[in-house]
């Protein structure tokens, strides 16, 4: 489970839950620095590659869990 209990167990993918975390964090983070600097187009490309990926590794559709017109989200 990603989420256990206990932040020091390793889930069936060999993660630790802080690992995943601060995975999660530094992706933020550089997405963050890059709608800085990019085009509109270019950091809704980037999300959409990042969604696909975060999608193919998890088997989570990010895309419809964080739609494109809710501001609040991600």
């Amino acid at each position: 489970m990603l989420l256990s209990a206990s932040d020091q167990d390793a889930g069936e993918d060999g993660f630790t839950d802080d690992e995943v975390v601060a995975a999660a964090e530094s992706l933020g983070e550089e997405l963050a620095a890059a709608k800085e600097c990019s085009s509109e187009f270019t950091f809704t490309t980037m999300v959409m590659q990042c969604n696909e990926a975060i999608g193919d590794e998890t088997g989570i559709d990010y895309g419809s869990v964080c739609g494109a017109d809710d501001d609040g989200c991600c």
